[in-house]
């Protein structure tokens, strides 16, 4: 298997309680446990991965304050980072730095 195949592979991979908890929501849209399986799971990714998980979330809770907030702070996580690294990167010289700290 090669390096970008292998990559892909890990990429793809779903844990089985999320699998398990999509299953449930097929069943029951409004499963709060399985919901907190795959929010759990969401705030574990990177925003752009993460994001679908969100919409999916609001769009079947859209007057849940609370899940709007999980979706907002999610975004505005990376938005912080970006800024951050921005402004850091403007001061520092050492690209290894900059690196850690954009992670």
């Amino acid at each position: 298997m090669s390096g970008d195949a292998a990559t892909e592979q890990a990429a793809e991979y779903v844990p089985e309680k999320v699998k398990k908890a999509e299953k449930k929501l097929e069943e029951n849209p409004y499963d709060l446990d399985a919901w907190s399986i795959l929010i759990r799971e969401a705030q574990n990714q990177p925003i752009d991965k993460a994001r679908k998980t969100y919409e999916r979330l609001v769009a079947q809770f859209p007057s849940s304050g609370r899940f709007w907030k999980l979706y907002i702070e999610a975004e505005v996580n990376i938005l912080f980072y970006f800024f951050l690294y921005r402004d850091y990167s403007i001061h520092c010289s050492n690209r290894k730095q900059i690196r850690n700290i954009a992670k």
